[in-house]
């Protein structure tokens, strides 16, 4: 990245306030620009891929830029982006950004910019100094749990997968008075693991992404895909028809509550491109199902004060007792809804579009053991993983359990072989009969294990 300023700068507020009062100045004598705002972040990336247990490649990214957009007469935008700080390159971008905005089709639902909350939450635990200076050595000896795989007696016949590390800064400001700047970090570790027995193969992998390096935990990364490498090379076809199934907090936090995630995008909603669009105030699912969006858990990844637009976060409860109580929104689907924006603006980076998305979701625990909803079970599926995605607009699922054990007498058996489930969304959230006491952290979902009654299955014996 060539830019006229040192690499640290684009880590200081006060970087980002110069720059933003430079481009202010240039602009607002312009009658035809209503809305100015500008969201700069920046970035270090340290990356390492390996493969067979050694390390394949690795490389170091720093970066960042800055976005610009400009609201004229009638909701018409412009947005531009440069990753060239340089007085001429900021002259640049706002011609650019106002020719773009007389272009534009007039919007007839914009009706302003996000205006500063009356209080922001500081939250914790979200930037990890020590990842600052992290470099590929010191990732090489965080891998060293999944390199020594390759000593167990039955050892893969592949090991690959990845680390990364990531520093960063967002800053947000507006002609409305927004100016907000925070920090972050994450650090991750993947990993796929294949075995081989009697020529027949078998996959496993894990992956675990955090804001601390303290919190990563390589060593349950490295035993949870080798153990389901494992298990999978004794699989078993299942009869076609209805079965109970448990599902794992990984099958939970992907299958049931990632799509509902996206379905409660008041963009996706007011598109029809959601299955959840005309159920706002209704029930959709077991009284069992409690759903809260919270954005202040110290430490986790959807953890922020602020969402991509400068607007304060909050908790909301998204599902009370199967009831849906809200949709997600930024500021333009909440002036279109007539509500305030509940603080879900989401932006990927300085040059991408605003967009909506979640925080840290929170699923009620139940009243029993993981273990006992097991042994309850006379014949059933245990539901852990697949790589497919319902019906957006339906909610309909059809796909294959890549990732999935028999359940027999109340004990679980051999992997699934060849197994399809098939079910709509809405039936699995009224369907669900029982949630355990435990709960586990899958990304940023905190979710416990389920049993929905029943659910049809496709099989091959």
């Amino acid at each position: 990245m060539e830019n006229s300023c040192e690499l640290i700068e684009l880590f200081e507020r006060s970087y980002f306030e110069t720059l933003a009062e430079k481009i202010y100045q240039k602009l607002r004598n312009k009658q035809e620009i209503k809305h100015v705002e500008i969201y700069a972040n920046s970035f270090k990336n340290t990356k390492v891929s390996f493969e067979q247990g050694f390390i394949k490649n690795a490389f170091q990214k720093k970066a960042g830029g800055i976005g610009l957009r400009l609201i004229g007469e009638q909701g018409k935008e412009g947005m531009t982006f440069t990753s060239d700080f340089s007085d001429a390159a900021i002259s640049l971008i706002s011609s650019q950004a106002i020719k773009m905005m007389k272009a534009a089709t007039p919007n007839p639902d914009f009706i302003n910019l996000a205006f500063p909350s009356k209080k922001y939450t500081e939250v914790q635990g979200t930037y990890d100094p020590l990842i600052e200076d992290i470099c590929p050595d010191d990732i090489n000896n965080q891998m060293k749990p999944i390199f020594d795989l390759k000593n167990r007696t039955m050892k893969p016949i592949a090991l690959s997968g990845g680390f990364s590390a990531s520093i960063g800064t967002t800053f947000i400001w507006n002609s409305n008075g927004i100016n907000q700047w925070d920090r972050f970090s994450t650090i991750g570790c993947s990993t796929e693991v294949s075995l081989m027995k009697n020529n027949i193969p078998s996959g496993g992998f894990d992956w675990q992404s955090v804001c601390q390096i303290e919190n990563l935990d390589v060593s349950n990364v490295a035993e949870t895909s080798y153990n389901m490498a494992l298990k999978g090379l004794n699989r078993k076809g299942v009869d076609s028809g209805e079965y109970p199934l448990i599902l794992s907090p990984l099958a939970v936090a992907h299958f049931l509550i990632e799509p509902l995630t996206d379905a409660l995008n008041a963009e996706r909603v007011y598109n029809q491109m959601s299955f959840l669009g005309d159920y706002l105030g209704k029930e959709i699912g077991n009284k069992k199902f409690t759903i809260q969006d919270d954005p202040f858990i110290p430490g986790k990844l959807g953890t922020e004060s602020f969402d991509a637009e400068g607007i304060a976060t909050e908790q909301t409860t998204m599902i009370q007792n199967g009831v849906l109580k809200h949709f997600y929104h930024n500021s333009f689907t909440a002036g279109r809804a007539k509500v305030d924006s509940n603080g879900h603006a989401s932006r990927g980076s300085y040059s991408g579009n605003i967009g909506i998305s979640n925080n840290n979701i929170v699923m009620a625990s139940g009243n029993r053991k993981k273990n006992d909803m097991i042994a309850d079970i006379k014949k059933g599926i245990y539901f852990e993983y697949t790589g497919d995605s319902p019906n957006e607009i339906t909610g309909d699922f059809s796909g294959l359990i890549m990732t999935g054990y028999i359940i027999r007498d109340g004990v679980l058996g051999p992997a699934v072989s060849e197994t399809l489930l098939g079910i709509n969304l809405l039936d699995a959230y009224n369907r669900i009969e029982e949630v355990s006491q435990e709960r586990k952290w899958v990304d940023e979902a905190f979710v416990p294990w389920i049993k929905i009654s029943k659910a049809s299955i496709s099989g091959r014996t």
